[in-house]
């Protein structure tokens, strides 16, 4: 695996991954390209950092079809995945013998909006308690900087997950006349 848009390309031409099976997967196409192998210290960064950039989303087990009870999660492409499949993707799959899988984006969607609600709510509380206090500069900017975070996930979440979340909408938009509030202040 080169890039964050071939680990994209991998998890999207299988449907959903667990991070030890990427790493299998990386680990064959390393040996029929002839190059070294990441480790699999390697290939949670490279998860980490695309899951950041939203190219990978994390899903439990309960939302990926088929699969059992198990404390797994598995990495599907995020909203801004631009997928790169490796040639070699194909023997790989028959290799280890992996077959795609199917994740049900309703329940997904269901958890992403709740995870992105509650980063609002800590958003707000954080938005108290310095409403309560002096105001500093770092501390707006700080604001700003959590606020725009979650201004992105909520607009690349609404344009590709299924369902509606224009819930979020007035909350985020709260959000943002509270910030103007404090840097006029």
């Amino acid at each position: 695996m080169k890039s964050k848009e071939e680990l994209c390309g991998i998890i999207d031409a299988l449907g959903a991954l667990s991070v030890e099976e990427i790493y299998s997967v990386s680990k064959e196409l390393s040996l029929l390209r002839d190059s070294v192998p990441l480790s699999l210290h390697s290939v949670k960064d490279i998860c980490a950092e695309a899951e950041k950039e939203h190219l990978v989303a994390v899903v439990s087990w309960e939302e990926v079809e088929g699969m059992e009870e198990d404390d797994i999660s598995y990495y599907i492409p995020g909203p801004n995945a631009f997928p790169e499949v490796p040639f070699e993707l194909s023997e790989v799959i028959d290799i280890l013998e992996m077959e795609e899988r199917e994740v049900d984006f309703s329940k997904a969607a269901s958890r992403f909006s709740r995870n992105l609600h509650k980063r609002i709510k800590n958003l707000e509380s954080k938005i108290d308690s310095i409403e309560q206090a002096k105001v500093h500069p770092d501390d707006l900017e700080n604001l700003e900087h959590r606020y725009s975070d979650i201004l992105n996930q909520y607009y690349d979440y609404s344009f590709w997950l299924p369902g509606d979340m224009s819930d979020l909408e007035a909350e985020i938009q709260a959000l943002s006349s509270r910030i103007e509030s404090l840097k006029s202040a």
